[in-house]
């Protein structure tokens, strides 16, 4: 996909000089706490920032709310459905950029804990990752150390393991049978993460490395068999320096704040405009290397999220949504960095979509 460089971003825009988080903060019982970090300022970027989390974590729009920032995640009373914790870390900042965590608990069909991480640029408030970090090739080269360094890691495992017992039935203990099953769970695994992209790992920016953090091999019904967890790799700014876009160098070894976006600049983020003429919020949550994304937006009026999902090619966007009749958006990215096509639902006539990041 061919993204192209904002207006807002060609001349590079001062970042956030000091950049002070407040705590948004619940507590509903001892073990359902809430906090969550709220950016102060007035800024555009600081605007972005907050906007883009509230949308990904508490499904709202930030001060939008009747009793709880958290309400729409919470679970209803009486029930246990929905986020039971949040809390976050700040891991990294520059200049230029602010890098941190949201770490959660979730409970649908059963209980499981989470973590996602965020990094935006200060001076844009839009989300970055290692696309725009790093040049194509040094993405290339470094996604094949940790991959290398992954398979090790499992190939070591693996070896270090008894040997495998004849498979009969009811002849293995349950010792036996645990171990066999381990066995099962990282070979399979092993065969994932010979090819695997870096493109689903969690990144995170430190003062003088970054951090890829791959998912374990364990889904939640195999997580007792899990020895291995995560697969975290640091590898130092310094070291990368030959692998850096012109952007990394300036965001990462420069520290600077000055540092432009790329011309092939993520489109994550925040869009403002309409449908017609009705005023809308769109987030672009995260774009995937198999063309799908995750998106959603909000009627300004009413602020109710409205989750999508949907495909990119190239420079054009099919987002839809799950309801009946499912309606559909057809937009493109127009030589300003802005969208504009149009959002159908079911055989209605269409309406026009013009929105400006």
């Amino acid at each position: 996909m061919r993204l192209l460089l904002l207006p807002l971003l060609a001349i590079a825009l001062p970042a956030l000089a000091d950049v002070r988080i407040d705590d948004l903060t619940d507590k509903r019982s001892d073990w359902e706490t809430y906090r969550f970090p709220l950016l102060v300022g007035d800024s555009p970027a600081t605007a972005r920032i907050n906007t883009f989390l509230h949308a990904r974590e508490l499904q709202a729009l930030p001060g939008r709310f009747a009793k709880s920032p958290f309400e729409k995640v919470q679970p209803k009373e009486g029930e246990h459905w929905g986020v039971n914790s949040l809390d976050y870390q700040v891991i990294g900042q520059g200049p230029g950029y602010l890098s941190l965590n949201i770490d959660g608990e979730y409970t649908a069909a059963y209980s499981s804990q989470g973590s996602r991480g965020y990094n935006f640029d200060l001076a844009s408030g839009r989300p970055i990752g290692l696309p725009q970090l790093l040049s194509p090739e040094g993405l290339l080269r470094l996604q094949g150390e940790l991959q290398a360094q992954r398979v090790k890691r499992l190939e070591d495992f693996l070896k270090a393991m008894p040997p495998s017992k004849p498979e009969k039935p009811g002849t293995l203990t349950d010792d036996e049978q645990w171990l066999e099953d381990q066995r099962a769970m990282y070979t399979e695994c092993l065969d994932t993460r010979r090819d695997a992209s870096l493109g689903y790992d969690r990144l995170q920016l430190g003062a003088d490395s970054l951090t890829v953090i791959g998912e374990t091999c364990a889904n939640h019904a195999s997580r007792a068999l899990d020895e291995l967890g995560d697969f975290p790799n640091s590898v130092s700014y310094q070291s990368l320096s030959a692998e850096l876009s012109p952007y990394g160098r300036c965001l990462l070894l420069e520290k600077r704040n000055d540092c432009a976006l790329p011309a092939n600049s993520t489109a994550q983020g925040v869009y403002h405009g309409s449908i017609g003429r009705y005023p809308i919020t769109l987030v672009l949550e995260q774009l995937y290397s198999d063309h799908s994304l995750s998106a959603s937006y909000f009627y300004d009026k009413h602020a109710r999220q409205i989750e999508l999902g949907g495909e990119f090619q190239r420079d054009f966007l099919t987002l839809h949504e799950s309801g009946e009749p499912p309606a559909r958006f057809e937009l493109e990215f127009q030589a300003d960095g802005s969208l504009a096509g149009t959002w159908q639902q079911g055989e209605k006539p269409p309406l026009a979509v013009k929105l400006t990041p």
